[in-house]
């Protein structure tokens, strides 16, 4: 019995080896630098702060910029941080909520049935995510505005729904249709529904294509800028990215590590959704790319 091995090996391919292993180093410290320099400079106290620019560790730690920063947002801002992780938590869980299930109703459909026009409809849905969403910031204000949403939480979910959808079923419709026919005939056979297939039996076997569309959703969604600028006026709804934008611009002087501070706080909610979903994440990933 023979097995077979996949990727590049070291021995008969050294040289493509090694420079593989060069190019993910360099993107790995690409990736990283940043953030950890950013939290370099959150440790830092202001009278050391521009000494030793280069270096990641700092000779010396505080943690008063976060305490700085905590207050600052309170008193300048008049919202506290939980204020504005509330807002954003409300805001992009229910539109990773609706549009998840709204997906997988439409994957589950685009899959398992056949009717007139079905690639057609896939196809202009997902051709709709390459419209730039400031084209539509305009026509969805005065929308918003008729309908009174503007200054509500509802404001910004709808769009994110939209937005979300054609990525979602897209990754949701490839994940369904690897799944094997017979178990699916096998539940018919058994007497469950369209329904009780869907959830029983298809969604616990795609978790991880679940888990690759909440996070992708969760970071387009939480870090998105300009609708919630543009739709949540009042400081007590916004959420953290105009927050921050609100901190970086106001009229006072803030020290850089204060700066630095905000925007750490504001990552910690990024990294632990990373990390309690990376395992399904690279699986949902990696799923499908060698087919037996």
């Amino acid at each position: 019995m023979t097995t077979q091995t996949y990727g590049i090996s070291k021995k008969r391919n050294p040289g493509y080896y090694w420079i593989s292993r060069i190019i993910i180093t360099l993107t790995i410290i690409g990736i990283l630098f940043p953030v950890l320099y950013i939290f370099s400079l959150s440790l830092r106290p202001n009278e050391s702060l521009y000494q030793d620019i280069l270096y990641i560790i700092p000779k010396a730690v505080t943690y008063q910029n976060y305490i700085d920063a905590w207050n600052y947002a309170e008193t300048r801002l008049n919202v506290t941080f939980l204020q504005m992780f509330g807002n954003s938590s409300i805001v992009t869980f229910s539109a990773i909520a609706l549009a998840t299930v709204f997906a997988s109703l439409g994957a589950f459909s685009f899959s398992q049935y056949l009717f007139k026009g079905k690639e057609i409809i896939f196809t202009t849905l997902i051709a709709s995510y390459v419209v730039p969403a400031q084209v539509l910031l305009i026509p969805l204000f005065f929308v918003m505005v008729k309908l009174g949403l503007i200054n509500s939480y509802l404001a910004v979910i709808l769009p994110y729904i939209g937005f979300a959808l054609p990525v979602a079923t897209l990754i949701l419709r490839s994940f369904f249709e690897q799944i094997p026919h017979e178990i699916k005939e096998a539940a018919v056979i058994d007497g469950v529904s369209d329904l009780q297939l869907l959830v029983r039996i298809i969604l616990p076997l795609a978790a991880p294509a679940l888990a690759s569309c909440i996070i992708l959703l969760f970071l387009e969604t939480w870090n998105e800028f300009i609708y919630a600028l543009v739709f949540l006026q009042d400081p007590e709804i916004q959420t953290i990215p105009v927050a921050i934008a609100k901190i970086a611009g106001g009229k006072s002087f803030l020290p850089v590590g204060t700066y630095a501070a905000a925007i750490m706080i504001t990552i910690i909610p990024v990294l632990a959704v990373f990390v309690l979903f990376q395992k399904w994440f690279v699986a949902g990933v990696t799923m499908g790319a060698v087919k037996g």
